[in-house]
């Protein structure tokens, strides 16, 4: 288990990874290149990690180097993930892809004390995305989630060119407690990225369409902000 720092989510306050190696949806701007390198690494589940205490108190992601759900891993890691977690007094964030395998895991005690968040970085699709499903299926899991009482959050990150109209709905069908948006950090790869004041309209049609706490992730500020800043100064002239 490891304190977290970077451009991690706020209300986390420390990584834990059981399983590692390359994420099956090799999707090309994946963070963990810059630190795991690019060449193809077998998974394998780290039992020594999943004895290690988890202490109390604190806010897991786990599986922050890895999509833990993806397809192709076993379903008896994940199995030992969760019981594993389920031995401390902590909340956890598990996020996803290919948050359909919640769904599979639904019953166990631990799903219903964590956030369930998958990324929805754009509306289209893009071969940036690798291997990932499709963002329509993404949704559509998570609302089946969100129906059931679980509590769900989307990640749009890195954010993509997208149609604003598209995006929200995608975004909103998940009926996420908490949006992030957030930059590219991958720098080798180039995305199509949105202009900032398209990031600020999507941010304020989200607030409007009942996602209460959209937050602006550290790396996407220094991009947004000369457009916040317009917009106050217009403001303040009314």
């Amino acid at each position: 288990m490891h304190r977290s720092k970077g451009n991690m989510y706020e209300s986390v306050t420390h990584t834990h990874n059981e399983i590692s190696g390359t994420c099956a949806h090799a999707c090309t701007y994946c963070y963990m290149k810059a630190i795991l390198g690019i060449n193809e690494r077998p998974l394998v589940f780290k039992e020594s990690s999943n004895r290690e205490h988890l202490g109390s108190g604190n806010v897991i992601f786990v599986g922050s180097a890895v999509d833990i759900w993806a397809e192709g891993i076993p379903s008896e890691w994940i199995t030992k993930v969760l019981d594993h977690c389920g031995q401390y007094g902590n909340r956890y964030l598990f996020q996803s892809k290919n948050p359909a395998r919640f769904l599979e895991f639904k019953d166990h005690p631990v799903m219903k004390k964590a956030i369930l968040v998958t990324t929805i970085e754009t509306n289209r699709w893009y071969d940036a995305m690798g291997k990932a499903p499709r963002v329509e299926e993404r949704a559509e899991a998570m609302s089946q989630l969100a129906a059931e009482g679980f509590r769900t959050g989307v990640t749009i990150e890195p954010i993509m060119e997208f149609d604003h109209n598209e995006l929200v709905g995608l975004v909103t069908k998940c009926k996420p407690e908490i949006v992030y948006i957030g930059k590219n950090t991958y720098k080798p790869v180039l995305l199509d990225e949105p202009k900032p004041e398209e990031v600020i309209d999507l941010a304020l049609a989200l607030k409007r369409e009942g996602c209460d706490k959209v937050k602006l992730k550290k790396n996407i500020l220094p991009y947004v902000q000369p457009e916040i800043e317009k917009r106050k100064k217009l403001k303040a002239k009314r």
